[in-house]
């Protein structure tokens, strides 16, 4: 199977990787994705679907391709969005005929062999007043990791009384627990809806745009966009950094790509707009020649770290013990200096820089700010040769809460 290392967004260009769902399963990331078969296609040509898994974000492995003759379709250029969910040790596969219907085959692994359990639709054509296609599973925190399907298109185009619905699943994961309700939203919306769940809210979005609630079922209310992409994209949780997978324009409008930036959320739970510059060159790997690079960035750490600094933008708050991890640090100069933007509350604190084998690089000590404001720049040396490394921040001091706004390197 092919594989592919990223440099920029699109992730996987040129192969028409789009209408992306992540997914983690046993630590790594996999990608369930449309394939724009044709880039000299005027109209829409999907003829199978994609899988890729990645461990780091960067290095794509293609690992299957399903195919609707292996489902109730038969032969079709209609396979449009797909999503996937585990349970009880078996893996469930969702899948689009085109804006007919929506269904599902099961397999022993993330990446299949599949197979097509009911032979027929798990959503048929005249379910709803909707169209039954582009599906998206939600498994709930709850104490039942209660699993929902979500699905529809947008009633702007196929009529008022269209748009997303939403049915909780059965235990068998191939079957409808209830009706499915046609999601109260107070926007127009459009179609690929997705649903994750973030600080106890639900968060439905569809392209970039996006609304919350307290309920799964609703009624949400319409917040923002966070400027990504005007087509398809989710949201997910991996390492405890929050992503976004959308898609973006390769070719053509209908030979599309897909492309992933790091999620983050005001103190509000609003989104904030998708960082520019990783949306322009993706996550996972840095440049050491940017002015600045986020410590909200960061690709690894004990527990989601990222909060909205006292000035607006964001931050990683790291207290003794903890760590962020940044992979992939390119273009580094030999033997740098590495200058950090921080402020320390409540303790002093030591801040050791690791390098992948786990050798302490370089390290200095923080003392207490006296205003939560107010951030300094301290300096070190960083021990390093070659021109790519990861870095990790370390932070020891019992009581201490660094926070961590971002750093630069500098040539010695």
């Amino acid at each position: 199977m092919e594989t592919v290392k990223a440099d920029k967004n699109p992730i996987i260009p040129g192969r028409g990787v789009c209408d992306p769902h992540l997914r983690v399963f046993d630590g790594e990331l996999y990608l369930y994705c449309s394939h724009d078969s044709n880039p000299d296609s005027a109209a829409f040509s999907m003829r199978d679907w994609q899988i890729w898994k990645s461990t780091d974000a960067v290095t794509w492995q293609h690992v299957a391709s399903p195919r609707p003759e292996d489902t109730f379709m038969g032969p079709s250029d209609q396979c449009w969005a797909t999503d996937a969910a585990e349970r009880n040790g078996k893996y469930y596969y969702y899948f689009s005929n085109g804006n007919c219907s929506t269904g599902v085959a099961v397999g022993n692994a993330p990446a299949g062999p599949f197979k097509d359990v009911l032979c027929a639709p798990l959503i048929p054509q005249g379910s709803t007043p909707t169209m039954e296609y582009d599906p998206h599973i939600l498994i709930d925190d709850d104490g039942d990791h209660t699993p929902y399907i979500v699905f529809g298109g947008p009633a702007w185009a196929y009529g008022q009384r269209c748009g997303y619905y939403i049915a909780r699943l059965a235990e068998d994961m191939t079957h409808l627990a209830e009706p499915p309700r046609r999601i109260e939203l107070n926007h127009r919306a459009d179609d690929k809806a997705a649903l994750h769940k973030f600080n106890g809210k639900y968060y439905l979005s569809w392209a970039s745009h996006y609304a919350v609630s307290d309920s799964v079922y609703g009624p949400y209310t319409y917040r923002g966009n966070i400027g990504a992409s005007k087509d398809h994209g989710s949201f997910i949780c991996w390492n405890n950094q929050w992503f976004n997978a959308f898609t973006v324009y390769d070719l053509t409008g209908t030979f599309r790509a897909t492309g992933l930036n790091y999620v983050q959320y005001f103190d509000n739970g609003d989104m904030a707009p998708a960082p520019s510059l990783i949306s322009e060159h993706g996550v996972g790997h840095y440049d050491a020649g940017w002015n600045r690079i986020s410590a909200a960035w960061y690709m690894k750490a004990p527990r989601y770290l990222v909060k909205q600094g006292p000035n607006g933008g964001f931050e990683a708050v790291m207290n003794n013990g903890e760590y962020a991890v940044f992979p992939h640090l390119e273009n580094m100069p030999e033997n740098p200096r590495i200058a950090l933007l921080c402020n320390v509350q409540k303790a002093s604190c030591t801040l050791r820089i690791l390098a992948e084998n786990g050798r302490c690089i370089g390290s200095c000590t923080l003392q207490p700010d006296v205003f939560d404001f107010c951030y300094g720049v301290h300096t070190l040396p960083l021990d390093l040769t070659g021109s790519e490394h990861t870095l990790t921040f370390c932070v020891e001091g019992e009581g201490a809460e660094l926070h961590l706004d971002s750093f630069r390197i500098y040539k010695k």
